[in-house]
């Protein structure tokens, strides 16, 4: 059937319109009050001219369907819901600056929490949130006040408890200690409500069983909810108390296409997230953010203008001057964030044109390579998007040989990599023309091409097949290009190190009896280097080993 036939048959009453592609993909998902209405209006030739995205999703298109509801908000919720499952090709959809982090509460009889970058469909999700330390560290502080587990265990099988249980962290669920109506009560309703923002609740429970205890003269016991108090303050403090009083809002600030939104929970700047959108029209974010990305919505949202939005919290313009210099700050933090990025966009165009490029280089790949005379030889590969690092993207490569020959493990990183993944737009190396070249002549052997620049520590070189490029140290290019050379050694280097400590640590551990393979990874896990544990307590290798006997030796041994 024609599809301006099937739109002439829809009904004029709220609904979901669905226009699929050629071989059943999902085009393009909307809503509308009057169904046949919003439907005929995509084949009107007047509306085609001016809506390119229109044009397209019309020409395109092979099927159309759409789905009856009862009111507006019902057409909503279920157009929000369908975006999420199938993110069709001409909906606007949020663009995130990076991967941002969220604590999730898992949906099992004994809830784990843990920190995902990506949600599932079960579950429940707090955030996002904006630095992943902040995040981790918030989940230990909680963990430490209300022992709940963060294992991946399946605990209708029989298994042994981890540390956590021993270190008085975890009520022990896998033991059987204690029972489900207990456990969501005691450890894990709580949390729920303090990552919702009643963060006093927490903090009053802390003091009160501080003060208790003082008074019955336990001072030890005393001493751990102190500490607990002070890790609170020492975890929030980088984040920052925006507010006197406690207050749940988020606040969206705009410039152009992009969003900047800073989340405030019990009166403390949780996080500050950066979006682009397809759109300037700030109703579209709220609906991406809110309802198809299904991210919590707080009491309140402030923003430059009053929205009605099928919802019971308030989506608004400031109602105060606390709310007033909230919004103020949005709108900074969005500027500055456009100017920075129209800065690195001008600065990619340069490079373009300056060493004439076959194409803008959009995302860059960099490389580095470290070793210890010729001993655990590794390589970096880091990612850029934008300018802007894409961390998600980074990875990081062993090789076998313990030659000194740093062009032999660039020629075999370029072939690992690119005979599995595609080529970036450009890539840069930590060197000079003999780097350059030998990028090249590996992309040669299988039968690929790209570009490929260098960059020469001593003077800052810009070196390419063609020759040197010498830029001044305040071009905005050379900054950026030092920027990713100095990320991908960062990167190389970080991963040098830990092999080293790896290493290290293994040789003393290997000759100690009653040292598994589990102790000996927490170790590595809690301290970077051998000097870190030779200065460590008795009593904090204790907690790991769970023996004072063992952790004695190992002392003894280093």
């Amino acid at each position: 059937m024609d599809l301006s036939v099937k739109a002439r048959l829809a009904p004029n009453r709220p609904g979901v319109y669905i226009f699929y592609g050629q071989t059943g993909e999902y085009l393009y998902i909307g809503k509308a009050r009057k169904l046949r209405n919003r439907l005929l209006s995509y084949f009107r030739e007047s509306t085609r001219k001016q809506n390119k995205k229109i044009e397209s999703i019309v020409q395109e298109a092979s099927e159309l369907d759409f789905i009856v509801v009862s009111n507006e908000k019902e057409a909503l919720l279920l157009e929000a819901n369908l975006i999420f499952e199938h993110k069709p090709k001409y909906n606007v959809m949020l663009k995130d600056t990076e991967f941002y982090p969220y604590i999730e509460i898992t949906n099992e009889v004994y809830p784990t929490i843990k920190i995902v970058r990506r949600r599932a469909q079960n579950g429940m999700y707090f955030g996002p949130y904006t630095d992943m330390r902040f995040v981790r560290n918030l989940v230990d502080f909680l963990q430490q006040v209300y022992h709940f587990r963060t294992c991946q265990k399946n605990l209708e099988k029989a298994s042994k408890s981890c540390m956590d249980f021993y270190l008085h962290r975890c009520e022990g669920p896998c033991k059987g200690q204690i029972n489900e109506k207990e456990y969501n009560e005691k450890c894990i309703e709580p949390v729920k409500k303090f990552l919702s923002g009643d963060i006093s609740s927490t903090l009053n429970l802390i003091e009160t069983k501080m003060k208790k205890l003082a008074q019955m003269m336990d001072f030890e016991n005393a001493a751990k909810y102190r500490d607990l108090l002070l890790k609170f303050e020492k975890v929030m403090e980088k984040q920052g108390v925006v507010l006197d009083q406690y207050r749940n809002l988020d606040v969206i600030g705009r410039m152009k296409n992009l969003y900047v939104l800073m989340r405030i929970r019990g009166g403390h700047l949780l996080a500050k997230l950066v979006y682009e959108l397809d759109s300037t029209n700030v109703e579209d974010f709220v609906f991406n953010y809110y309802l198809v990305y299904k991210n919590e919505i707080p009491d309140a949202v402030i923003l430059e203008k009053n929205l009605t939005f099928h919802m019971p919290n308030y989506f608004g313009k400031p109602r105060d001057d606390v709310e007033k210099d909230l919004l103020k700050k949005a709108l900074d933090n969005a500027k500055n964030e456009l100017n920075i990025k129209g800065l690195r966009r001008d600065a990619l165009s340069s490079l373009k044109d300056l060493l004439s490029l076959s194409k803008y280089p959009q995302r860059i790949e960099g490389f580095d390579v470290a070793h210890l005379q010729g001993n655990f030889t590794v390589a970096s590969v880091v990612v850029f998007f934008d300018g802007f690092p894409f961390k998600k993207d980074y990875r990081h490569y062993r090789f076998q040989s313990k030659k000194i020959d740093d062009y032999a493990t660039m020629r075999e990183l370029v072939k690992r990599r690119y005979l599995k993944h595609p080529l970036p737009d450009l890539i840069v190396v930590d060197g000079g023309i003999g780097q350059v070249s030998s990028v090249k002549r590996a992309l040669e052997e299988i039968g690929k091409d790209c570009d490929v620049i260098g960059l020469a520590k001593e003077h800052e070189t810009v070196c390419t097949e063609k020759g040197e490029l010498f830029l001044e140290l305040d071009s905005p290019i050379l900054r950026m290009l030092v920027a990713i050379r100095d990320e991908a050694h960062r990167f190389a280097n970080t991963f040098h190190r830990r092999l080293r400590t790896k290493e290290a640590i293994l040789s003393i551990l290997n000759d100690i009896p009653g040292i598994g393979p589990k102790r000996k990874r927490k170790l590595i896990e809690t301290f970077r280097s051998l000097e870190e544990l030779r200065k460590a307590d008795l009593g904090k290798i204790a907690e790991i080993v769970g023996s004072r006997k063992l952790a004695s030796e190992i002392l003894s041994k280093i």
